[in-house]
C-alpha cells in the first residue's frame, strides 16, 4: 500500500547473541524461548526482502541509525 516505503530489517548481531539475550533475561520458560527462536529463524530468512538491514548492537545505536535513515529518506 506504500510503494515508496523503505523496508528496514532489524537483525541481531549474531544467532548466538540472540539466544543469549532471550535466555539471559530469565523471564520466559524454555518452551516459550524455543517458540521464539523458531520464529526468529523464519524471520531471519526473510532479511533479503528488505531494503536495508540494521544490526541491533544496542538500542541507542540502532535507534540513532534508524533515525538517520528516516531523516535522510525524507530529504532533511
Amino acid at each position: 500500500s506504500m510503494p515508496d516505503a523503505r523496508l528496514t530489517f532489524l537483525a541481531p548481531p549474531s544467532w548466538d547473541e540472540l539466544v543469549r539475550r532471550l535466555t539471559g533475561r530469565g523471564t520466559e520458560p524454555p518452551e516459550v524461548i524455543e517458540r521464539r527462536l523458531a520464529a526468529a529463524k523464519v524471520e531471519l530468512a526473510a532479511e533479503a526482502e528488505f531494503d536495508t538491514t540494521l544490526v541491533n548492537t544496542s538500542v541507542e545505536d540502532v535507534a540513532r541509525e534508524l533515525l538517520a535513515l528516516m531523516l535522510n529518506d525524507s530529504g532533511e
